[in-house]
């Protein structure tokens, strides 16, 4: 009924919502009333942000398409998921998080049905921290696409083929002799660059025959030329690969001397001298040593090193900066190179099995160090997760 501009519940009405409230909070559920939900707003802008297609990593699907119950219709399969949870008890819940902050756009994530019931079955698995980077590199290829007036690839990462060759693609087939690319959009080089590096595959040094895959966090050495081939509307390279590179366990990586890490200068010991570390304490340092060497400083291994300010100067404050960044951390996790003092042929990060994820945690360097969060597979560790610097 309506009474005076107010809309009032009857007494009996009011006894059945009591009741159902009690029967709710019984089972362990909470009342709807208690969750910060999101409004339809901020489900609308979420969806919007991510494409409407999921923002799950590999996933990329569509949510939403034609219905066939009518010209006018539509289906939908996404949701607006919190990754805080929306209420106590739930996967991921902060309490230090304000309502307003649990139910805003910045704890909402786009997925379709499936990765939304996944994420909530796991929060070991997935973590705040890892759902809002998949959040953002989501979005991040979606910004991308509209830029560049191609599409998303939200699924694929980014593929090189030798340093001069960097493009959009997926990798469509993966066999113990080779990996076949799938090109798309010419990010470094282009159509004719894979041609002529085809053509000059003999003369290329052994440390620029690879492919690198940004989907896989991994690459291979190349055993012979690649094959390009015309395929429909786009080209695919088969690429002859090696056997996957020898790693070690992060025990056995070495040792050197340790380092400050707010000053990276050397320091003594309790006995007075230089101060040493070795095995997996040495594995941040040695991160931070390989992955602070740009290519061309070292005059025992003129390619050895990382292309960071090369592309920090061409591609800083686009979103290809973080891919382009990852895919050179794969080099170095993937790629042997002949140490020229040691003239041993062994990866820079000698026991990185794959890597995952590379986020950088700043948009411009701090006394000259660039704050990094790395999420690799180290052989003898497993997963694991380090925040670093790049000088």
């Amino acid at each position: 009924m309506i009474s005076n501009g107010y809309v009032g519940v009857s007494a009996r009405l009011k006894r059945k919502l009591a009741h159902d409230k009690q029967k709710a909070e019984f089972r362990g559920f909470q009342p709807m009333n208690d969750r910060d939900d999101f409004s339809g707003k901020v489900r609308r802008a979420v969806a919007a942000r991510a494409g409407w297609h999921c923002s799950f990593a590999g996933c990329g699907k569509l949510t939403t398409g034609p219905s066939e119950e009518g010209p006018d219709k539509s289906t939908n399969i996404g949701e607006a998921a919190h990754i805080c949870a929306a209420s106590g008890g739930g996967r991921r819940y902060d309490e230090s998080m304000t309502p307003d902050e649990r139910g805003g756009i910045d704890n909402a994530m786009w997925l379709c049905s499936d990765h939304a019931k996944l994420i909530d079955r796991d929060e070991v698995t997935y973590t705040a921290q890892q759902l809002h980077a998949m959040k953002r590199e989501h979005e991040a290829a979606c910004a991308r696409a509209l830029r560049t007036g191609k599409s998303a690839g939200l699924a694929a990462g980014l593929l090189a083929v030798g340093p001069d060759v960097v493009c959009t693609g997926e990798l469509t087939q993966i066999d113990a002799m080779g990996w076949t690319l799938r090109l798309g959009h010419f990010l470094i080089g282009d159509l004719h660059g894979i041609i002529a590096y085809l053509d000059g595959f003999g003369q290329q040094d052994s440390e620029n025959r690879y492919v690198l895959s940004n989907e896989l966090g991994d690459g291979r050495v190349l055993s012979a030329a690649p094959t390009l081939t015309k395929q429909g509307d786009g080209y695919s390279l088969y690429c002859p690969v090696a056997p996957v590179a020898p790693r070690v366990d992060a025990q056995d990586i070495g040792s050197g001397f340790a380092l400050q890490p707010e000053t990276n200068d050397l320091y003594l010991d309790k006995k007075g001298s230089m101060a040493r570390v070795s095995g997996v304490d040495y594995l941040p340092q040695r991160l931070r040593e390989t992955l602070s060497m740009q290519r061309g400083e070292s005059p025992f291994s003129p390619t050895f090193g990382m292309r960071f300010f090369e592309y920090f100067e061409a591609f800083r404050g686009s979103p290809w900066f973080d891919l382009l960044f990852k895919l050179d951390v794969v080099r170095q996790a993937a790629i042997p190179y002949r140490d020229g003092i040691t003239q041993q042929t062994h990866t820079p990060l000698h026991c990185v099995t794959r890597v995952r994820n590379v986020e950088i945690l700043a948009d411009a360097p701090t006394k000259n160090r660039l704050p990094v969060r790395l999420d690799f597979d180290v052989r003898g560790i497993g997963r694991w997760t380090h925040d670093t610097n790049s000088e």
